[in-house]
């Protein structure tokens, strides 16, 4: 019996890589969309039942947050991720981020630091946010 839980233990560790790798790509997929425009690739990583809660309590849904960036209201110049810490619970996955970020708010130009939490569903459509949750970091 022992073996063969180890046996499934050594089969499911790289199925868990694997999922952690693409929740990265997900991941990877949000943050270069918003700090590229990339509307088109937001389009494919945000869930349709997305609750995206900013640092400033303004919630947003998919369509409106999409909206927002595209009609340039809210717009990311530029953003490091300083760190990630993913973690996969079969189709479900949570990353507590930390991340710099330049952006312009209604024409307002300004910058922040972010602890932020994200929940991925990985569904027909692969791994997608569907929800965004982040506090702005005094300096």
């Amino acid at each position: 019996m022992r073996n063969l839980l180890l046996a499934c233990l050594f089969v499911a560790m790289p199925l868990v890589a694997a999922d952690a790798d693409d929740v990265k790509a997900a991941e990877m997929n949000w943050f270069n969309g918003i700090t590229k425009n990339n509307f088109p690739l937001l389009e494919k990583v945000l869930a349709d039942d997305l609750h995206y809660l900013h640092s400033t309590c303004v919630v947003d849904t998919k369509v409106s947050y999409i909206k927002s960036m595209s009609s340039g209201k809210q717009k990311y110049s530029s953003g490091k991720i300083n760190d990630l810490k993913i973690r996969v619970y079969g189709t479900a996955a949570v990353i507590n981020g930390d991340a710099n970020f330049e952006f312009v708010t209604d024409g307002k130009p300004g910058k922040g630091h972010l602890k932020y939490t994200h929940v991925f569903a990985k569904g027909p459509k692969g791994w997608q946010l569907v929800s965004h949750q982040s506090l702005k970091i005094a300096d």
